[in-house]
């Protein structure tokens, strides 16, 4: 009774051991649909990813250029001078000068500038186009020595645009 017994276990151990070794791995097939899905999810969230970092970078972008603008007026304003925002839409930057219209000398100095000059044209602002601006006519935003614009106008980013008041040379975003 006892080697009946025994052969009943070892009967019994073996149809364990063939059921585990048969469910206990992934076939070549559902490998691969799992990688197929892990590849579409990731797509998915690097486009998502893609379009929220281009948001960012334009309103960025957007803070820059408005906290320049306040920059410029309250410096021609407290060093009762003359000073002009000279944006270059085709080369994607802006440089800022002080002095008046037959004698401008760059400010070297002007803070997040290379020598004046604050560009848009790097990896940081890769999806930030200046595809406009306009003051009268001119891509000049002068601030004269009380603080007061020219001539207003506006600066066009990508699709957003910057309009600044003709008298009080206050901004606003469209």
């Amino acid at each position: 009774m006892y080697s009946c017994g025994r052969r009943r276990l070892s009967a019994m151990d073996n149809k364990k051991r063939s059921f585990l070794s048969a469910t206990m791995g992934f076939t070549l097939v559902e490998l691969t649909i799992i990688i197929v899905l892990i590849a579409i999810f990731a797509a998915i969230a690097m486009t998502r990813v893609r379009s929220g970092l281009s948001n960012i970078q334009v309103q960025v972008a957007i803070d820059q250029i408005t906290s320049d603008i306040d920059l410029a007026k309250s410096m021609a304003f407290a060093r009762h001078d003359t000073i002009t925002i000279v944006y270059a839409p085709a080369q994607e930057r802006y440089s800022i000068y002080t002095g008046p219209d037959g004698s401008r000398a760059i400010i070297s100095d002007f803070p997040y500038s290379e020598s004046g000059v604050i560009s848009f044209d790097n990896a940081r602002f890769i999806d930030v186009d200046i595809t406009g601006a306009s003051f009268n006519g001119s891509p000049e935003l002068q601030f004269l020595p009380l603080g007061e614009p020219k001539t207003g106008g506006s600066v066009t980013l990508n699709s957003k645009t910057i309009t600044i008041a003709n008298l009080t040379g206050r901004w606003s975003l469209d």
